[in-house]
C-alpha cells in the first residue's frame, strides 16, 4: 500500500514561524493613568471628610465621645457611639458634666445661627426683585409683591387678581311695559352682572386671604359678593328702582374682616369657609358701586377655618 504524502509550501511554513516568534497581543490593557500607579495628577485635590454630627460627651481627662444620643441610668451613662455605631456605657464619674452641657449649649447656638443665616439667604434670594422698604412677609417665606394691585393668597401661592367689567342691565320687559302704558312711575329693575359663567382665577382654599395695595392713600371699601349663574352670566346684584327713586338691592354678601398689616396695605379675610362657586369684590364709592370688580372662583375647599 502506497502512503500519500502532504507537501506544505515553504511560504506557509515561513508565516507560521514568524507568527510563533511574535509576542501574543494582550487581551485587555489598563488606561495610561492606571498603568502608572506611582504617578499622581498634579492638580489632584484632597477632599476633606466632614466630621459626623453628634453630641459631645466631654470626659474628665479632656477627651470626648461623640454620641448620637445618651441617657443617664443610675451611675452609668449609656450612649450610642457614632464612631463605633453601637451602644456603649461608661461610669457617670468619668464625664465632665459642666463641659458637656457647655458644649451642648454652644452647639445649639451654632445650629440656630446657621438656621438663621440660611433663612436670611433664602429671604434675600426671594426678595432680590422686591422693594425692601415696601416688602411685607405675609407668611414665613411668602412676600406680598410691592406693586400696586389686588392679590389673593391661596395657601402659599400669591396670585395677582385682574379686574373684570360688571355690566348693569335694565329689565327689557319693564322698559316695554313703561313705554306701552305711558306711565313713568312703574318701578324698574336692573341687574349687575359679569359676562361668562366662570372667573379665570380659580382658588382651591375655602379660606383664601386677600391683600390690596391702592394706588393712592384712600381706604378702599369693599363688598364680597357671591354671584349667581344665570343665562351664561354671573349676576352680582338685583336692583329694584322704585318710583320714588329709592333703590332696593338684593345681593348675597359674604362677611369679611379688614386688617391693616402695614401702612398702605389692606388685608381681607372671610369669617367662614367659602362654598364652591363664583365670587367678586366690588368697591363701594360715594357714587355707588364701581363697575370694575375683582372676580374669582372657588373650586375645591381644602382649608379649615383659621382662628
Amino acid at each position: 500500500m502506497r502512503r500519500k504524502t502532504t507537501i506544505i509550501p515553504a511560504a506557509l511554513i515561513g508565516l507560521l514561524v514568524v507568527a510563533f516568534l511574535l509576542p501574543a497581543p494582550p487581551i485587555w490593557s489598563l488606561p495610561q493613568s492606571t498603568q502608572d500607579s506611582d504617578s499622581k495628577p498634579k492638580d489632584q485635590i484632597a477632599i476633606r471628610t466632614p466630621l459626623p454630627k453628634g453630641k459631645k460627651l466631654v470626659l474628665t481627662d479632656g477627651s470626648f465621645q461623640l454620641a448620637r444620643e445618651y441617657s443617664v441610668e443610675g451611675d452609668r451613662v449609656r450612649y450610642w457611639s457614632i464612631e463605633r455605631s453601637d451602644w456603649e456605657e461608661i461610669p457617670t464619674s468619668l464625664v465632665d458634666w459642666d463641659a458637656t452641657h457647655k458644649a451642648e449649649a454652644e452647639q445649639a447656638r451654632e445650629a440656630a445661627a446657621l438656621k438663621a443665616k440660611m433663612r436670611a439667604t433664602d429671604i434675600m434670594e426671594r426678595t432680590k426683585d422686591i422693594d425692601v422698604d415696601r416688602s411685607l412677609e405675609i407668611k414665613p417665606g411668602v412676600f406680598l409683591p410691592d406693586a400696586v394691585g389686588f392679590y389673593s393668597l391661596d395657601d402659599r401661592l400669591i396670585y395677582e387678581m385682574k379686574q373684570s367689567v360688571a355690566v348693569a342691565k335694565r329689565s327689557t320687559g319693564r322698559e316695554v311695559e313703561k313705554i306701552m302704558s305711558g306711565v313713568p312711575l312703574i318701578p324698574s329693575k336692573q341687574t349687575l352682572e359679569i359676562p361668562d359663567e366662570h372667573a379665570a382665577l380659580r382658588l382651591n382654599s375655602a379660606e383664601p386671604e386677600f391683600f390690596m395695595r391702592p394706588a393712592d392713600d384712600r381706604t378702599p371699601r369693599f363688598k364680597l359678593l357671591h354671584a349667581q349663574i344665570r343665562s351664561g352670566h354671573r349676576v352680582l346684584d338685583n336692583v329694584t328702582i322704585h318710583f320714588t327713586g329709592e333703590e332696593t338691592h338684593k345681593t348675597t354678601d359674604i362677611e369679611v374682616q379688614t386688617w391693616t398689616p402695614a401702612r398702605g396695605v389692606f388685608r381681607y379675610t372671610v369669617n367662614k369657609p367659602l362654598e364652591p362657586g363664583e365670587y367678586a369684590f366690588v368697591e363701594m364709592t360715594s357714587e355707588g358701586i364701581n363697575g370694575y370688580v375683582w372676580d374669582f372662583g372657588i373650586d375645591t375647599p381644602k382649608a379649615k377655618l383659621k382662628k
